[in-house]
């Protein structure tokens, strides 16, 4: 009995304790996730990965994205590493240079994106596409030449040491305590070490078979052949007359995401970002749309018909709904 009583003092006393006690128990409240397209690859080759953020709140916060950076701390790292499968034990083979070394002839940045309660965007990453590495934060990856074999890749985010940061993010420590003195609802908490995403494989030579997703065309459509040939007029044409699902087609890498919002005067001009696969490598082109449009010789007759006779003339000036591409540039 008198050892029973201890122990029940013990655990009645632990139970009082906890409650002082810290534990990183909370819910990230930003997700990431790599995805490889392809897992079989040849050293040097060019290799896409995307990164899907999702904010896992039931708040709408800001996060930020690599967009134009080319200087300063890199946002986004990718970590190769090698597995010992009968240990489990994992070895970091290479990591990309946190610090950016790229063209800065033009002015680069980072750049907000509003992501509504479990909204997600994903961003592509181009590894070994040394074509536009210096000119492209997205492209400015590669990889060594590794060893036959397979390797497990981890993409590792951390926004803090750029400017912006503090205008989107909160820090807490390891014990998922604020290391700020108030909390913020308005900006997003993350680890102050950052957020890994998952792993995933990455086989270099090998001749391990895997089945890839049919596309909505073999490469070999009449869009696909215009982008092959980087013949620009023609793939504008198609995407207006013909195209549909652009993002499905072969030689579309990637289609970013539209803006958030646009101005509400009109005209107002849309434009995503989208990468081609051409005869000569990867191309980063804008697709632009004009949203709305004056219709101007209407607009002077009605005006002349204002002024002459003060009569407001029933002629249709403008439309909210034309939507047009008009560049690819």
């Amino acid at each position: 009995m008198k050892l029973a009583g201890i122990k029940f003092i013990l655990l009645l006393t632990i139970i009082l304790l906890s409650g002082t006690s810290y534990a990183d128990l909370r819910m990230p409240e930003l997700a990431m996730e790599l995805i490889l397209k392809k897992n079989i690859h040849q050293n040097r080759e060019v290799i896409q990965f995307e990164v899907k953020f999702t904010n896992q709140t039931d708040r709408s916060l800001s996060i930020l994205l690599p967009g134009t950076q080319n200087k300063g701390k890199r946002l986004l790292q990718l970590q190769v590493f090698s597995v010992n499968n009968v240990s489990n034990f994992y070895t970091k083979v290479f990591e990309n240079p946190m610090i950016l070394e790229m063209d800065t002839s033009f002015i680069g940045s980072v750049y907000f994106k509003r992501l509504e309660a479990r909204e997600s965007v994903s961003i592509p990453l181009f590894v070994n596409d040394t074509a536009n590495a210096q000119k492209n934060i997205l492209s400015n990856y590669s990889f060594p030449d590794l060893a036959n074999g397979s390797y497990q890749v981890i993409a590792y985010y951390n926004p803090f040491g750029e400017a912006l940061a503090p205008y989107a993010f909160q820090a807490y420590d390891d014990h998922g305590r604020s290391i700020e003195d108030s909390l913020n609802p308005e900006r997003m908490q993350i680890d102050a070490w950052g957020v890994y995403s998952n792993y995933v494989e990455l086989s270099i030579n090998s001749v391990l078979t895997e089945e890839i997703e049919a596309p909505v065309c073999s490469g070999h459509c009449r869009f696909c052949r215009h982008i092959q040939k980087e013949q620009w007029n023609r793939v504008k044409k198609d995407i207006i007359h013909r195209v549909d699902n652009i993002a499905a087609h072969e030689h579309v890498r990637f289609l970013f995401h539209g803006p958030d919002a646009v101005l509400s005067s009109l005209p107002a001009y849309y434009s995503r970002q989208i990468v081609f696969d051409t005869q000569n490598g990867l191309k980063y082109k804008h697709l632009t749309w004009q949203i709305g449009k004056i219709y101007r010789f209407r607009s002077f007759i009605h005006s002349c018909c204002y002024w002459v006779f003060r009569w407001n003339a029933p002629v249709r000036t403008s439309s909210t709904k034309y939507f047009h591409l008009i560049s690819v540039n």
